[in-house]
């Protein structure tokens, strides 16, 4: 075995190094890309031959990423320590693991992904389209680890890193990637904007650890498993869940209950170590946001929360336990909604992704013979109109109702939806002139 200059591993070394690399390849919530999948494949049938012979010399026939993930073992591994160890550090230090691996599992390790994390706190420069690139389709677990760690909750209520990180990996999974919009990186937006609330605002001090942590899962769950279809389709299709649910909030019902049951797996339940009562206010906490999140809720849920502000003021700890709840249910649909109040190249982004999964469900509905939805209709519907009224009817009053309550995430929205409203303004003017005018001139940003 040509080792240049390394000691050549016992057997017993060698069967260890081929089970843990057997187990990484049978584990599928580590998702490995095709090149790490191949490689690893490569270098266990290496192992494989080497255990059966007493030396060989044919390392050179492995290739570098084979050979690197060899070179990366050290003593005193686990069966997931190929790949991580502790807070998420890659074993070893050699600069030949691929790169991919390490930026999918452990973000601290990507210069470019630190970058963006350096920005989690920044209402428009953080880029979560840029993260779910870097992360080949994970944002969710990344940005919700890194909130969680950033607000210190996992060391304050000592929760399991390892339980935590396999119930992300589950519960990013069960986003459906070819939603255009309600996907994992939609709900990573989610948790980025609940962070900039968080950092921005003073009230973050009248929170307890408990209502953090709920809220960043709220915002995780919120949308786990969203069919892209809205609960007008499933109501009128009789859908499984919509008979479940008894036509009430549909999705937002099948979320709550989905994000559960992946919790509650003993591989994934991180909350196993808190007492009854907290688990249960935990519980209760998540149930009440994600269900608050059902546009049905919006007005009534928006009014609640500025007559709570005018009566009681903006100190969390003067408000009784219903109020507050719902000033919770208020913070977390802020986020839900919130992208149209953001950059406009994010805005816009986001506009075409939603426009894009609404027509997808009216295009179904006419070829099911269904009535369209009046916002599913590619063939009706007014695109710069139907943004400036959702823009003006919708976000601008959500945010207004948080000016005094979060005034520096305000601020910076209510900019963002002033610049938005005179972009849709100036298209809706554009397309009365030419109707062909493109409807996303983002390149012209």
């Amino acid at each position: 075995m040509s080792t240049n200059n390394r000691t050549e591993p016992s057997r017993q070394t060698l069967s260890e190094y081929h089970s843990v690399v057997s187990s990484v390849l049978e584990c599928k919530e580590l998702r490995l890309s095709r090149e790490e999948d191949s490689s690893l494949t490569s270098l266990q049938q290496w192992l494989r031959k080497l255990q059966r012979d007493s030396s060989t010399d044919d390392e050179d026939k492995l290739d570098d990423s084979s050979r690197a993930y060899l070179h990366s073992f050290r003593d005193n591994f686990t069966r997931y320590s190929l790949f991580l160890r502790g807070h998420g550090e890659v074993v070893g230090d050699s600069p030949k693991v691929p790169s991919a691996a390490r930026d999918r599992l452990n973000p601290a390790t990507s210069p470019s992904l630190a970058a963006e994390f350096e920005k989690l706190e920044e209402w428009d420069a953080f880029d979560v389209n840029r993260v779910a690139q870097l992360t080949q389709g994970r944002p969710l677990e990344a940005v919700t680890l890194e909130a969680l760690h950033r607000f210190d909750l996992l060391e304050k209520l000592k929760l399991p890193r390892e339980k935590l990180r396999c119930f992300l990996r589950e519960l990013e999974a069960s986003y459906k990637a070819s939603n255009p919009y309600h996907n994992s990186t939609h709900a990573a937006d989610v948790v980025q904007g609940l962070a900039t609330l968080f950092a921005q605002n003073s009230f973050m001090a009248q929170l307890t650890d408990l209502e953090m942590l709920s809220m960043i899962l709220s915002c995780a769950m919120h949308d786990a498993g969203h069919p892209g279809l809205t609960n007008e389709y499933l109501i009128n299709t009789c859908a499984c869940a919509a008979l479940r649910y008894n036509d009430q909030s549909v999705n937002e019902n099948s979320h709550a209950a989905l994000g559960f049951e992946l919790l509650l797996k003993p591989c994934n339940n991180f909350l196993e170590g808190l007492h009854n009562e907290q688990y249960r206010f935990v519980r209760r906490t998540i149930i009440g946001i994600v269900l608050a999140t059902d546009m049905v809720d919006h007005s009534r849920l928006t009014k609640d929360f500025a007559a709570a502000v005018r009566q009681l003021g903006c100190n969390l700890e003067t408000w009784p336990e219903e109020q507050r709840q719902r000033a919770l249910q208020m913070l977390v649909h802020a986020c839900d909604i919130g992208n149209p109040a953001k950059s406009l190249h994010s805005s816009l982004l986001w506009s075409e992704r939603i426009l894009a999964e609404n027509f997808a469900q009216g295009d179904r509905e006419r070829a099911e013979g269904l009535a369209v939805s009046p916002l599913c209709d590619r063939q009706k519907v007014d695109v710069p109109k139907s943004q400036l009224t959702f823009l003006e009817y919708v976000v601008r009053p959500t945010f207004e109702a948080l000016r005094d309550f979060a005034p520096a995430t305000s601020a910076a929205a209510l900019r963002n939806i002033e610049a938005a409203k005179q972009h849709w303004e100036h298209m809706q003017q554009r397309a009365q002139k030419q109707s062909a005018a493109p409807l996303f001139p983002i390149d012209d940003l």
